[in-house]
This record gives structure tokens, C-alpha cells and sequence, in this order.
């Protein structure tokens, strides 16, 4: 049941974010194992404008003059992400992307082998924090290892990983106090700072496929992640459980989560495909 803290912990990373993020990340897999892996993501006007006047001031020791948001979608941090995703991906294109206002990028990698494909549900967390190119540390967080991909003979079988702990927090004490239900102002002000914020990691069998048990499966698309703070907001009474989640009772986390709407996640320790 640690398998829900994967998702979890990324949730509860993103109700200490402020403004617009989004991070949609889609997997795309041919029938020889062979595809690409698609990250878009984009900053509301909000963070945008916060990035720029800590620029402004040097913030985080960085250029004055330097754009933050060009820093922070380079191409070079592009090519230096394709070599962390596996053995034999490479960057095939990394394009300025503006959605409805807000703006980013969409990075475009291919993988010759699903195989040796490495891509955590934190991955996408971890790339949406504008503090790391602001030059800021970020706290601790959970370590998660990557999704293993097993595909051979037509049949794809993913492997949720379980949760590792950061070392720094292997000795510390966990104070588990009973959480209070956010209060409508707080629900207001999240819901002004985080609203439009949706995460998400999807992935396509371009052939089709013919058989899954996968959790959430739309045609030839299966969703191991998705997080949509916009339709958590239209719940307040969802909205004041998922402000008490315990991510120290993952069952209960799990049971909890699964009637939240604009919440998915792949629960389960492994998952089938067979490729048409």
C-alpha cells in the first residue's frame, strides 16, 4: 500500500507551490519498444512575474539580467535531462509553448528501448519548482526510483516502485498530530494561487492495445498520474479531506484519494498491456 505516498508526496509538494503549474508528461510507445516521451510545462503570469523580480534583485545569486524563464526550459537542461532518462535517449527538439496565457516548454525526447527508460511520478514535480533556477535550495521530499518498464513479445508490464525515505530524514522523529479541516479562507486562497494547477503522466500504446488492466484507460491511453487542483476546488468538502491526508497511513491515504475527483493514480504494484 506504499505505492499511494508516490503520488501523495507529489500532491502534497504541490499545496506548497504558489501560483499556476502545469506538468503533463506522455510516454508515446511504438510496437518495437522503440518512442518518445513528451514533457510540457508551463508557469501562470503569476510565478512568472515573481521569477522575474527575484531576477531583478539576483535572486538565488543568479544574473540580474539573465531571464529566468529561458534558464529555467534551456535547451541544455533539456539535453542534460535526456541523458538522467535512460541509456540511449536523446533530446529531439525543445520549443517555447504558450497555453491560455501561461508559458513554457515542451520537451521532445526518444527512446530507442522502453527498457531502459527511467521516469519517476516525481520527475515532473521536481522540473515544475522555479526555485532551482532561482538557485534556491528546495526541501527534502521523498525519494522515489523510476517506473520499470518490462516489454517483450508484445506485452508491456509496468512496475510501480515503492517510496524511499532521503537519507537526511532517515533518524528523524515523525510527529503525527491530528490535521484540522483548511477553513474556507484558506480554500479561497489556495484555490486563487493554485487552481489552474494540474499535473499528470500518461502513456499512449500508438498501436493500440488489445488487453490492460490498468486503473485508468481511456482508448490507447492509460493515466498512471493525474492531478487537477480545479476540479478538487469545485469539492469543498474534498477539498477539506485531501487537507487532511496522512501520508504516514498510506491505506487510509488510498481509500480517501480514490473519492476525490481530479485525482487519479495507478495503485496497483504492477501493470499489464498487450500491444495490438
Amino acid at each position: 500500500m506504499k505505492r499511494i505516498s508516490l503520488f501523495l508526496s507529489a500532491a502534497l509538494a504541490a499545496l506548497s507551490l504558489t501560483s499556476c503549474l502545469q506538468n503533463e508528461t506522455t510516454i508515446h510507445l511504438n510496437k518495437d519498444g522503440s518512442g518518445t516521451l513528451v514533457e510540457e510545462t508551463t508557469l501562470g503570469a503569476q510565478m512568472m512575474a515573481m521569477m522575474e523580480q527575484m531576477a531583478s534583485f539576483g535572486g538565488g545569486g543568479g544574473d540580474a539580467k539573465k531571464d529566468p524563464l529561458a534558464d529555467m526550459f534551456s535547451e541544455e537542461k533539456a539535453k542534460a535531462k535526456a541523458a538522467k532518462l535512460g541509456e540511449g535517449v536523446t533530446l529531439e527538439k525543445n520549443e517555447a509553448i504558450e497555453k491560455k496565457g501561461n508559458k513554457g516548454a515542451r520537451a521532445t525526447y526518444h527512446f530507442a528501448d522502453i527498457n531502459k527508460l527511467k521516469i519517476s511520478t516525481s520527475d515532473g514535480m521536481k522540473d515544475m519548482s522555479p526555485m532551482g533556477a532561482m538557485g534556491a535550495g528546495a526541501p527534502a521530499a521523498t525519494v522515489v526510483k523510476p517506473i520499470n518498464f518490462k516489454y517483450a513479445g508484445g506485452t508491456l508490464t509496468i512496475v510501480m516502485p515503492e517510496p524511499e525515505k532521503p537519507a537526511a530524514a532517515d533518524d528523524a522523529k515523525v510527529d503525527v498530530k491530528e490535521k484540522e479541516e483548511p477553513g474556507e479562507q484558506e480554500i479561497a486562497m489556495m484555490k486563487q494561487m493554485m487552481g489552474d494547477m494540474k499535473m499528470s503522466l500518461k502513456l499512449v500504446i500508438e498501436p493500440g492495445i488489445a488487453e490492460t488492466d490498468a486503473t485508468f484507460r481511456d482508448d490507447k491511453t492509460i493515466t498512471l498520474m493525474e492531478m487537477e487542483m480545479g476540479k478538487l476546488f469545485e469539492n469543498p468538502d474534498a477539498m477539506k479531506k485531501f487537507g487532511k491526508v496522512d501520508k504516514q497511513d498510506p491505506a487510509a491515504a488510498m481509500e480517501l484519494m480514490k473519492s476525490i475527483p481530479g485525482i487519479k493514480f495507478e495503485a496497483k504494484k504492477e501493470v499489464t498491456v498487450k500491444v495490438k
